[in-house]
């Protein structure tokens, strides 16, 4: 039941984005649009053919990079400082060369515990530097309202949720790892649930955090300089 909640939950964003489409046009929401739809046709292939090991590697060894640059070209169109741009830029040129050498070096598992893992955490410090930078230079009065937020949040709890269960499946067996996949299904439904919000807010306009005519102009006739 879990497992086909988890799968069938990303059907909910799919169908959210395209529901309030003229809301989605903006902010590079469309590559979400395609990670989700990645996402989902990865999980209804396992649920249906049930690959072997040698397969299963590969297809989660595709996902992992996938999963990673879409969430990278999202937040490097929506990061505002140049550095942080070039930080995700030097750090996808490493990652990429991380996972194909571990692909070609690893033989006979079934998941790619360690470019996961690899992944969870870049996209974690990823994060961060978003909430930081919102901080330092709001767009909205209210964070919250921005779709935007909302989908940093999403990755945010899901990777982090997940992030002790990639690095500890490297040592199990396959049957070890449906033991615990359960908790990834939870933070998948979790994460596919924030996203169904994200696309369905409203637009929230640009809009710095203190306007500076807040408390308006001193009148003409009484001002001296």
């Amino acid at each position: 039941m879990l497992r086909l909640l988890s799968i069938y939950s990303g059907i909910l964003p799919i169908a959210s984005f395209f529901l309030f489409l003229s809301r989605n046009k903006k902010n590079g929401l469309w590559v979400i649009l395609f990670y989700v739809a990645a996402s989902f046709l990865t999980d209804f292939c396992f649920e249906l053919f049930n690959p072997p090991n040698n397969l299963s590697f590969f297809i989660f060894s595709l996902f992992t990079i996938l999963e990673y640059s879409f969430f990278s070209v999202f937040i490097y169109i929506n990061f505002k400082k140049k550095i942080f741009k070039q930080i995700i830029l030097i750090t996808s040129f490493f990652f990429f060369a991380f996972c194909a050498i571990s692909y070609f070096s690893a033989k006979g598992n079934f998941f790619d515990s360690l470019p996961a893992s690899i992944e969870s955490i870049f996209i974690i410090i990823f994060c961060i530097i978003y909430y930081y930078e919102q901080l330092n230079d709001p767009e909205v009065s209210f964070i919250y309202s921005s779709k935007k937020f909302w989908i940093v949040t999403a990755f945010l709890i899901y990777l982090s949720g997940t992030l002790f269960l990639f690095i500890y499946t490297f040592g199990l067996s396959k049957k070890e790892q449906s033991f615990y996949w359960p908790i990834n299904m939870v933070f998948n439904t979790i994460k596919n649930l924030i996203i169904t919000l994200a696309f369905s807010l409203p637009i929230s306009d640009h809009q710095p955090f203190i306007k500076e005519d807040i408390f308006g102009k001193p009148p003409l006739p009484h001002y001296k300089p």
